[in-house]
């Protein structure tokens, strides 16, 4: 299991956010921002995966997720 925070991953937060794989800690995520950051997450909700903003945050997520340590 791996942990990086709301903010790591772009959010305003310092939650903390698990995942066994990058798929996981993507969904454990957006439970999170739905019930603390609902305007941010309908933003995210709303914008196509092929967006350039949403292309680059995924490519630095998965950059994250990699040198995230296990926990």
């Amino acid at each position: 299991m791996k942990t990086m925070t709301c903010s790591q991953m772009g959010g305003p937060c310092d939650a903390k956010i698990t995942g066994n794989t990058p798929e996981d800690m993507m969904k454990n995520a957006m439970k999170h921002l739905e019930a603390v950051h609902p305007d941010m997450a309908k933003t995210v909700h709303e914008t196509p995966e092929n967006d350039p903003m949403m292309v680059a945050w995924r490519e630095k997520f998965m950059k994250d997720w990699e040198a995230a340590k296990q926990s």
